[in-house]
């Protein structure tokens, strides 16, 4: 059955403002464990860029699995803007070497990424400084390639759910940063005279909960 490619998700499924990613992937003979440091390279990246960066791609969160006796690699993501920003910022914000690093010891490699690459300018042209000029251009211009790519080893999910699929990553952070605020408030003595005025009891009922 062919899946239906949709603007905002893609192949994948949505609920919400979230969408669904599942692409798999074919790792080398001999390379689970290097292709499973390198997907924890990637995490580790992830952790440590900027929350505002990583808000900006679109992504809510990422795995990947190593299965069928270490011979098959599942990558999941999901997001929350539409399918080709969502793909084209990944890359341009998290940088893509760290997709070389775990995608290199997959058979994928060889046979349609390795290809795209050469296609595309070489590796050369796809990292390093991203403040170089024409940078972002080049890769925008030659990601049709790459998400071609996977939606090529991607499935639809059967069934996906998100009980947060209203909120957006901006909203649910936000949402933080007023709580952590309002909790600061409260332990303020010199707000407890302020805190008695009705207008401000269906706050301290939603702090109370």
């Amino acid at each position: 059955m062919n899946a239906t490619v949709t603007k905002k998700a893609g192949k994948g499924a949505t609920d919400g403002v979230v969408s669904e990613m599942a692409t798999y992937f074919h790792i080398k003979p001999g390379h689970e464990q290097e292709c499973a440091a390198a997907c924890q390279r990637m995490v580790e990246a992830l952790k440590q860029a900027p929350m505002a960066a990583t808000i900006k791609t679109g992504l809510r969160d990422t795995r990947h699995v190593i299965f069928n006796n270490g011979t098959e690699l599942l990558w999941a993501t999901t997001f929350e803007t539409e399918w080709v920003p969502y793909i084209d910022d990944a890359f341009l914000t998290v940088g893509f070497e760290h997709f070389v690093d775990w995608m290199q010891h997959t058979t994928e490699w060889d046979t349609k990424i390795a290809p795209w690459i050469e296609k595309s300018g070489g590796l050369e042209s796809l990292t390093g400084d991203k403040t170089r000029e024409g940078f972002d251009e080049h890769i925008i211009a030659n990601m049709a390639g790459m998400r071609w790519i996977l939606q090529d080893g991607q499935q639809k999910a059967t069934a996906y759910w998100n009980p947060v699929s209203s909120l957006t990553m901006s909203e649910i952070t936000k949402a933080e940063r007023i709580n952590a605020a309002f909790q600061e408030v409260l332990d303020d003595p010199a707000a407890e005279e302020a805190l008695q005025h009705p207008a401000l009891q269906p706050l301290l009922a939603q702090a109370a909960s």
